[in-house]
């Protein structure tokens, strides 16, 4: 088995990390196999083809030693992989920031990357973005956003400021309010969801999650303890009942959408109360309103599992009916932790026009 021939750019870049490359190590856990079959299957999603023949064995190590064609990988096996920055989609750059200050930095995130470094996406990670176009390597985002969702993401400048801005979140004092358009005719009088997020054992999507209900008074509870004036201190979570592992959405406004042969969608405004992970997308598919786009929690998930195998809109483009999930952050209000001074910041209102364009014109 002769390995396939190499492009001279990826020969060309020293093993290490530098401006356009960086080197990951993982240690391995399965059974013995193949090296080269197991990084292909492990990291070939989101990439092209010349990745996967070309990037064995001169971006490969195996315990810091050349591998060739015929190594295999055995339990404890620690594998170095030298990633490129051109193996990585395009992506814009952070534009102008929408607000900044000596402890705060806020930058609109798109919906065709990360916040954190994740899957193919390391340089293009907005993190790591700002970090290069602010020449900061200290910018640490102090929340997220899904990759598909878009919106404002506020870091703190300097590591020194992380547990002033990370104490906005404890004390429940930095509001978001969110856009979704969902399926269906989304019912007006639905004004809150209440549930506890837990894995989805059923689900044949590892990381899918699923709403379980809470009742009514426990639901009352949470929204009572949400509703008080924050704390000067945070708020611990004794034990799995305490109200706040209860997850809470409020539902601001509804819109309805007639599109005829098309379908009826309704356009929500929403603000987390909670900050759960995949919370909104949890919450409007329980209720049974997906988000338009959500491949996750799309009601079918073989659409999630041919979206993971081929990563092709084409195929799917029928029942997704837009390419990235119609979710978008639409504003952050806080009060500084530094200043004290109310801070409302907004991204630019054109971004959701055109998140939705291919569904409402």
């Amino acid at each position: 088995m002769r390995a396939a021939p190499l492009l001279p750019s990826a020969a060309a870049i020293p093993f290490g990390n530098g401006p356009a490359s960086r080197v990951f190590r993982v240690r391995y856990e399965g059974p013995p196999r193949l090296l080269r079959e197991y990084l292909c299957e492990r990291y070939r999603y989101g990439r092209s083809p010349d990745w996967e023949r070309t990037f064995y064995p001169a971006r490969v190590r195996l315990n810091e030693a050349p591998v060739d064609a015929d190594t295999r990988v055995a339990p404890g096996d620690v594998i170095a992989y030298l990633h490129l920055r051109g193996d990585e989609p395009p992506v814009a750059p952070p534009g102008p920031p929408l607000h900044a200050d000596p402890w705060l930095l806020a930058l609109t995130k798109g919906d065709d990357a990360p916040v954190n470094p994740s899957g193919v996406h390391y340089f293009t990670a907005l993190a790591i973005q700002a970090r290069e176009t602010f020449a900061n390597p200290e910018l640490t985002p102090i929340h997220r956003l899904d990759l598909e969702t878009s919106g404002p993401v506020l870091f703190a400048t300097r590591n020194a400021h992380l547990p002033a801005c990370h104490a906005l979140f404890q004390r429940r004092a930095l509001g978001k309010r969110y856009r979704a358009l969902v399926h269906g005719r989304f019912p007006p009088d639905l004004l809150l969801i209440a549930g506890r997020i837990v894995p989805d054992p059923a689900s044949r999507i590892l990381t899918r999650l699923r709403l379980e209900p809470v009742t009514p008074d426990e639901a009352a509870e949470a929204a009572a303890l949400a509703d008080a004036a924050p704390s000067d201190t945070p708020r611990p979570m004794h034990s799995r009942n305490a109200p706040a592992q209860v997850s809470l959405t409020r539902i601001v406004s509804v819109t309805h959408h007639d599109l005829g042969p098309r379908g009826v969608f309704s356009e929500l405004e929403l603000q987390p109360v909670t900050g759960k992970t995949n919370q909104l997308r949890v919450h409007l598919a329980h209720v049974g309103h997906p988000i338009v786009g959500d491949k996750k929690y799309h009601p079918d998930e073989a659409v999630f599992l041919d979206w993971h195998a081929h990563r092709d809109f084409a195929r799917l483009a029928d029942r997704l009916l837009l390419p990235r999930q119609a979710l978008h952050c639409e504003a952050l209000d806080f009060p500084h932790p530094f200043t004290g001074e109310p801070v409302e910041i907004h991204a630019p209102a054109a971004m959701w026009a055109a998140k939705v364009a291919g569904l409402l014109g």
